[in-house]
């Protein structure tokens, strides 16, 4: 026999054990990476688990139970009761450790002419003693100098002083009040320098010390935007007038006391140049 004739030829069964085997080796490879992406997937579920989910939900769940204080109260400053209808009031969380909300975001006052609590950021002036005088001619004791010396009505000074103090919180600085209160002889100079803009003498709520200029920027952009959004928290507004038949945006005015007076009924032309008191 030839030694090419002796050769052993695969034979058909040979082949299919070949397969087999492959096939087999094949099925080892798939099933261990499918276990491989599994276990990473598990670990990086886990993860997510831990670094996000729980301290988002353990974050939002005490706030779901929190509430908003409220009711009167009063508060005794330098042997004066006063009222607490003026005080900031900020959501109480049931949670100790969770910080409270910033006074823009969870303040809320209600500031009234004749009722308004002293104020940390302007500690000498005391707004019970209430206000009285002529329009341009206040009494003394009437009057609060801010920080900057400008003067106004005691209980929109109290007020304004509440409200530079949350926009210093937003911008880093104080808000900026160019004037306030004027005299009589100043509303007559006012007249003369400005004409339509100004208005008549003996009339003008800067004569109650109920008004401000902003002075600066502040009566432009964000700054603006800001205290369109947050002034009437503390009382002050830019009145529609100033926004439309006159355009200033400037001019601020505290509410509470220009709603008191009455300055936009239509008696206020006939009368605002009559005594006025709220002294009890």
């Amino acid at each position: 026999m030839s030694k090419r004739e002796g050769a052993s030829k695969p034979t058909h069964h040979s082949r299919k054990v070949l397969r087999e085997a492959h096939a087999e080796i094949s099925q080892d490879r798939t099933t261990h990476r499918r276990r491989k992406f599994l276990a990473r997937t598990g670990v990086l579920a886990g993860f997510a688990l831990t670094m996000v989910v729980y301290p988002a939900v353990g974050t939002i769940a005490p706030y779901a139970d929190a509430s908003e204080s409220g009711g009167a109260a009063t508060v005794a400053d330098g042997g004066h009761t006063v009222s607490s209808r003026a005080i900031i009031g900020a959501q109480q969380l049931d949670d100790g450790n969770l910080p409270l909300p910033s006074v823009n975001g969870a303040s809320a006052v209600l500031a009234v002419s004749a009722e308004f609590s002293a104020s940390s950021h302007l500690p000498d002036c005391d707004p019970s003693v209430g206000a009285e005088g002529y329009n341009g001619r206040m009494s003394e004791d009437s009057m609060c100098a801010l920080d900057n010396g400008v003067l106004l009505r005691n209980d929109a000074a109290v007020a304004l002083a509440e409200l530079s103090a949350a926009f210093e919180l937003e911008f880093g600085r104080a808000l900026c009040v160019g004037n306030g209160y004027r005299t009589l002889s100043e509303q007559y100079a006012t007249k003369a320098s400005r004409g339509y803009l100004a208005a008549q003498p003996g009339y003008s709520v800067h004569g109650w010390g109920l008004a401000i200029d902003l002075c600066g920027d502040d009566d432009t952009g964000y700054t603006k935007a800001w205290l369109e959004s947050h002034g009437s928290t503390w009382g002050w507004v830019n009145p529609s007038w100033a926004k439309s038949s006159k355009w200033e945006p400037w001019h601020w005015e505290y509410e509470p006391g220009t709603d008191e007076l009455g300055v936009y009924d239509a008696g206020y032309w006939s009368s605002s140049n009559t005594y006025y008191s709220n002294r009890g």
